[in-house]
């Protein structure tokens, strides 16, 4: 089996590009354990210079000229983990949908233009304007500390949108915010892994196990083999607040690589479908 990695591009792994090579690095040799044929590549090689065909692609890029790239080898018969449809399906203006349409706890949350004088905040009846929000760039996952910011009113919040205009941001997802304690979870699809971690205190069995089902469920709608994603925990209830296509896994980086090469050779196993963006 010819595998192929290609590394997240850096722009769109500040402060963790060790870590996610590092995830990466760890499943490809676990598979070359199993007798694969491992190669790695950059996402820019990826895009210019990409290899003619591949069994199995294990996929952190996230760019869309290299996601371009990644669908035109599913449809040679490659799989993809995670596939480019998958990825792109983590972009902010899909994921919230996503996540609503697998029916998991979400703060109420809506998308909004970031450039218009004034901002037209029609888009955003289901929040209270004047209680605690989060707002986020609109398209891709936080790239610069400004991509996520917390507001307490509309005041806050046009100021807001004004200043991801003026970084040429043109959309926000503004997310109510939620009462209680975050949590980091890392998980690979069809029951091979899941994990919480708390930043403070412990999780319940209870919690515990509902937020894996509806992770697994969000994961599912996604189209995600590798996933991961933060949650907010208030007793024994919880909200999934963010999603991440293949997270570095850096607190649990040997058992997930396990996990993901074993759900790599399951799938390697399943007739080869092509797959469209």
């Amino acid at each position: 089996m010819r595998v192929l990695g290609i590394y997240r591009e850096t722009e769109f792994s500040p402060g963790k590009v060790a870590h996610d090579a590092a995830i990466l690095d760890a499943v490809l040799a676990e598979l070359k354990r199993h007798g694969a044929e491992v190669s790695v590549i950059s996402a820019a090689r990826f895009v210019g210079d990409a290899p003619a065909s591949a069994d199995l692609v294990l996929a952190m890029c996230q760019g869309e000229r290299a996601l371009g790239r990644l669908v035109a080898l599913e449809q040679q018969g490659a799989i993809a983990v995670n596939s480019a449809l998958a990825i792109r399906n983590c972009y902010r203006d899909l994921l919230c949908a996503g996540l609503i349409h697998a029916g998991v706890p979400v703060p109420a949350g809506a998308l909004v233009r970031t450039g218009a004088r004034p901002p037209d905040l029609t888009p955003l009846g289901v929040l209270d304007l004047d209680a605690p929000m989060f707002i986020k760039r609109g398209d891709l996952h936080a790239l610069a500390p400004d991509d996520v910011q917390r507001v307490e009113s509309r005041g806050a919040l046009r100021a807001a949108l004004a200043r991801l205009a003026q970084r040429a941001v043109p959309v926000a997802y503004v997310q109510q915010a939620v009462d209680g304690r975050v949590v980091k979870f890392y998980g690979v699809s069809g029951g091979e892994y899941f994990t919480a971690l708390a930043e403070e205190g412990s999780i319940s069995e209870r919690v515990q196990f509902d937020l894996a089902r509806s992770a697994a469920a969000a994961a599912a709608t996604l189209g995600l083999e590798a996933w991961g994603g933060d949650a907010v925990i208030d007793g024994e209830r919880f909200m999934i607040i963010d999603f991440n296509d293949w997270p570095s896994f850096s607190r649990v980086r040997e058992s997930a690589a396990r996990a993901i090469a074993r759900r790599c050779l399951m799938l390697a196993r399943r007739p080869r479908q092509g797959s469209e963006l």
